[in-house]
């Protein structure tokens, strides 16, 4: 285990247990290691940040934050629909228990020479969802794999007061002070 890392996460914003020294990209909060770069995925035509990506040698962390009904985990029902979406475009997906409970294993199609794993996981706390999709050689490494798993139990989600439909991405922005490439933000 990581030391700098928490234990017991991923945390809601409200949790006194919560790491205090983070980078805040709005929903979703980190604690920032020199080892891991970050990146915001944004979408095209809406320039809204979608997704923080995370490197860590040869690896990536993808999260997004999701709402939820108080008092009810959404993954079960979002496992499904994933699963449903691969297998009606011929991939196969595996299902497995992992740290974080039920996880899926799936090998997307990136090129048509290479497919690309990736092993999808979430955690639930109060009224949200926190997903994320690893891929690289986390996959076949313990040292990154660990990592980044140790990484993603220190994430800090704030569901604010929003009123958001369950599966409605919460809303990231950058910090004050990062720099965006000319044009995207």
């Amino acid at each position: 285990m990581n030391a700098e890392f928490a234990l017991n996460g991923p945390y809601d914003s409200s949790d006194p247990t919560a790491p205090v020294e983070l980078a805040v990209f709005g929903s979703i909060s980190f604690v920032p290691s020199p080892l891991v770069t970050v990146r915001a995925e944004v979408e095209e035509g809406t320039g809204r940040i979608v997704a923080l990506t995370f490197d860590y040698k040869e690896s990536t962390l993808q999260v997004q934050a999701f709402a939820s009904s108080k008092g009810e985990s959404i993954w079960e029902s979002v496992l499904e629909d994933i699963t449903g979406s691969l297998s009606d475009q011929g991939i196969s997906v595996q299902r497995q228990i992992g740290p974080f409970g039920t996880e899926l294993l799936a090998e997307i199609p990136v090129t048509k020479e290479k497919p690309k794993a990736v092993r999808m996981f979430a955690a639930s706390g109060d009224r949200w969802l926190l997903r994320a999709t690893m891929s690289g050689r986390a996959l076949l490494e313990i040292e990154p794999r660990t990592f980044l798993e140790d990484f993603f139990k220190g994430f800090v989600v704030n569901r604010g007061e929003l009123p958001l439909p369950p599966r409605e991405l919460l809303p990231l922005e950058l910090p004050s002070g990062a720099i965006a490439p000319k044009g995207t933000f």
